[in-house]
């Protein structure tokens, strides 16, 4: 008889519940505390590098990102399920909690020291939810491993999604500067030609393989899904109304970590044994 509830499941679950659970929890401390667990481009602490990631400054704050990060994590552990990948999944958000908060603020402040010359401040779970957004991109070439065929196709649908996040992510600044049009228009053009090559590919299986038209409206719904979240992330505007800053930076950081390590920790192109 098929398990439909496994061990890895109540992990994942528990989770989930434990990063939201902890960030509600910190945002009810009183403020000062929670002042001193944000990452500060003037004081390199590295308990607060990592704690700022539960730390948020207002109820929207938390609210959206901690809404987002479910529902993102339940998509994409959904998707690895599916595919076999729930222990590899459970694996890459572990690594991800642990030490994306460290590239992500240590990168951060050294930009905000050298480049932009000012103090920043910087909190909230955004480059963790970032990051499970960047996922989908390899679960997506695993949970298509049959239809696409083969693993060049795979490879195909992996680089025409990096280009068309790319392009989704200079959209919204392309009147600010002519290096935002250019990288927009190249990685658009290039990202629908690959994309073109593969969606070919998965018509063709879908019309020689009936059980297969279901994967492939599943992987149609969570792209568009995916680019939302790209767009929500990425605001043509980025000053919120109380003075504050989305922090493009660390969501562009979250992003491409998941998307690249993703590959490695889900395990997309299996070493073959001889």
């Amino acid at each position: 008889m098929k398990r439909w509830f496994k061990r890895v499941d109540l992990y994942v679950f528990g989770l989930f519940a434990l990063i939201s659970v902890s960030c509600v929890i910190i945002f009810l401390l009183p403020a000062d505390m929670q002042e001193l667990l944000k990452a500060r481009s003037d004081d390199w602490n590295l308990l607060s590098f990592w704690a700022s990631t539960f730390v948020h400054s207002n109820f929207e704050h938390l609210l959206g990102n901690v809404t987002s990060f479910l529902l993102l994590g339940f998509i994409v552990f959904k998707m690895n399920r599916k595919s076999g990948r729930e222990k590899e999944f459970l694996c890459s958000l572990i690594i991800a909690i642990i030490v994306l908060p460290f590239i992500d603020n240590i990168s951060f402040m050294l930009l905000a020291n050298f480049v932009i010359r000012r103090i920043v401040v910087s909190c909230g779970l955004s480059t963790i939810v970032a990051s499970l957004a960047g996922l989908i991109v390899p679960s997506l070439g695993i949970f298509l491993r049959e239809p696409l065929q083969s693993e060049r196709n795979t490879l195909c649908l992996l680089v025409s999604f990096m280009l068309l996040t790319g392009s989704s992510i200079a959209f919204p600044y392309v009147d600010s500067s002519l290096y935002n049009l250019m990288v927009f228009v190249a990685t658009l053009v290039f990202g629908l030609i690959l994309l073109i090559h593969v969606g070919k590919i998965l018509v063709n299986f879908a019309k020689q393989n009936q059980r297969a038209r279901k994967t492939i409206l599943a992987a149609s719904i969570t792209v568009y899904v995916y680019f939302i979240f790209i767009f929500t992330l990425f605001p043509s505007k980025i000053t919120m109304p109380e003075g504050g800053i989305v922090n493009i930076f660390s969501h562009h950081v979250g992003i491409f970590y998941g998307m690249i390590t993703g590959i490695y920790t889900l395990n997309i192109f299996p070493k073959r044994k001889n």
